[in-house]
């Protein structure tokens, strides 16, 4: 019999076992969407906390769309633990999804995936066949470069004993359109009849497309062009939001008559980008860059525009509070909006830190409110708020995280109680013109300055 035919019978079946090392934002998902497709599934996590939540039938995350899906631990099919002695002999396939962070220094640390590496093949049987999928987002190259070698140390042989392939995840957290169960995959793989049995595999969890692009290097590179292109497009926004109110434009103005053409891909500026991907993901090609002598020149500058702007919408907060004669001491601001995307608890890279850590150093007295974002994820000085309409005497509302919320505010009432009724948009979410009505001095990014 040839390789694969087996593993695909099992795939019909649902007799095969699918390990998932690191249970968070993707690999959470990721080990119920298996669940769900009929699969015995194995969640392994070397958190104490995850694994008694999971245990419990909690959601660990704050992911809203994952409440009330975590299967039941007297489930047969539904195996959590940390243990890898235990759990990895039994799975047929193991998917890899920890973190993959930037030093202080930018440069990618593979540490989680290379202790992964170590847990999982010290624990592959002899002549198994077991699949070792990596999906945290790396350079091209690493997976081959850390993993390799960890299966020559322990005495496996590829094609035997175990196989190694590479699907970067496509998850959007809060995002119900675009999940683990309808997004498109690609796959990469040292072996092509791998790499077309996991095309069937990701086809049971999936309603996308699923595509082997061929080698290990090529499915990496993708992940990471991916969101290159996001960071670019990004910045050239948050770029042309500072340079065309200078010019009396509004930038939202402008973006509404660009789209008007059929190939313009509309972005939104805002006072910064956020999250585990797109303000990391870019320094992994940098860095392999400086390593071979070259640059990235457009890379590199979108990165740093988009990791300007929090700073830079400080200086015009800073700039808006001057011209409203707002007293240097004592100033007050209300950040609407901690966690990096709308409707989310992951405060993950959010610009509103770094945005409040400006703003405080500047003498500005900061608060926020956010109730997806646990309190122990909010910056030290930063006062958190429960009530947006409780509280008052601020000189400025910045709104950094455009939760749907916002819209059902009562803006008359937040103005009665403000010392300045001053509004910040830093996400273009709000109708100026009903809050200008309302009483409110309303500023925002990309929009000609308000005097």
């Amino acid at each position: 019999m040839e390789w694969g035919e087996d593993f695909e019978d099992r795939t019909d079946s649902g007799k095969l076992v699918v390990g998932i090392v690191g249970m968070g934002y993707v690999g959470l998902p990721t080990a119920i969407g298996f669940y769900n497709a009929g699969f015995t599934v194995f969640g392994i996590d070397s958190s104490e906390s995850v694994i008694a939540s999971l245990l419990n039938g909690r959601n660990p995350t704050n992911e809203p769309t994952l409440e009330d899906r975590i299967p039941s631990s007297t489930d047969e099919r539904w195996n959590i633990t940390h243990s890898f002695t235990d759990s990895i002999p039994k799975c047929d396939v193991v998917i890899v999804s920890v973190p993959t962070p930037v030093t202080e220094e930018r440069r990618i640390d593979a540490k989680f995936v290379r202790e992964a590496g170590h847990s999982i093949f010290s624990n592959v049987r002899n002549d198994s066949n077991t699949i070792v999928i990596l999906e945290s987002t790396v350079y091209p190259g690493l997976t081959r470069s850390e993993w390799f070698p960890i299966v020559d140390e322990y005495g496996l042989k590829m094609g035997t004993d175990v196989e190694i392939a590479y699907c970067p995840e496509r998850y959007n957290p809060g995002d119900p359109v675009h999940g683990i169960n309808n997004v498109d995959r690609v796959i990469g793989s040292t072996n092509p009849l791998v790499g077309q049995s996991l095309v069937k595999l990701y086809s049971k969890l999936t309603s996308g497309g699923v595509h082997h692009v061929g080698s290990i290097e090529v499915a990496e590179s993708s992940k990471l062009i991916e969101n290159v292109q996001r960071d670019i497009n990004i910045a050239l926004v948050n770029e042309l939001s500072m340079i065309l109110p200078k010019l009396g434009v509004d930038i939202e103005e402008v973006l509404d008559a660009a789209s008007t053409k059929w190939n313009f891909h509309r972005y939104t500026p805002g006072i910064g980008v956020g999250g585990h991907c797109i303000p990391v993901d870019p320094y992994f090609l940098i860095d392999q860059a400086n390593e071979r002598n070259s640059s990235l020149e457009l890379i590199s500058a979108a990165r740093e525009i988009n990791n300007h702007m929090p700073i830079f919408i400080a200086e015009e907060i800073v700039e808006i509070l001057e011209t409203a004669g707002v007293p240097k001491n004592g100033r007050r601001a209300l950040i609407v909006g901690w966690s990096y995307k709308p409707q989310l608890g992951d405060s993950r890279g959010s610009p509103s830190k770094d945005l409040a850590e400006v703003l405080m150093s500047k003498g500005i007295e900061v608060s926020s409110w956010d109730p997806y974002v646990p309190k122990n994820q909010f910056s030290e000085g930063v006062s958190i708020v429960d009530e947006v309409t409780e509280v008052g005497g601020y000189d400025i509302v910045i709104i950094a995280t455009a939760h749907e919320e916002i819209a059902n505010f009562n803006w008359e009432e937040i103005a009665e109680n403000m010392r300045n009724p001053i509004i910040f948009d830093g996400r273009r979410c709000l109708d100026i013109n009903h809050l200008s009505v309302m009483g409110w001095h309303v500023e925002a990014v990309g929009m000609p300055r308000n005097q």
